[in-house]
């Protein structure tokens, strides 16, 4: 198994199917366009714990 699958796989398993913004299926998508969408998701969900925890 390549790393592009096993990003889509992570994705996947979050609940990503496609890029918001274009509306692009991951398969479609780069390995780097992928790995930015695993960090910003990381993000977002760290940003958010944040907030619940004020």
């Amino acid at each position: 198994m390549d790393r592009k699958q096993i990003f889509i796989d992570v994705l996947l398993h979050k609940g990503i199917y496609k890029e918001e913004d274009t509306g692009r299926q991951l398969y479609e998508m780069s390995e780097r366009e992928l790995w930015n969408l695993l960090k910003g998701d990381e993000e977002n969900c760290n940003q958010s714990n944040m907030e619940f925890t004020k």
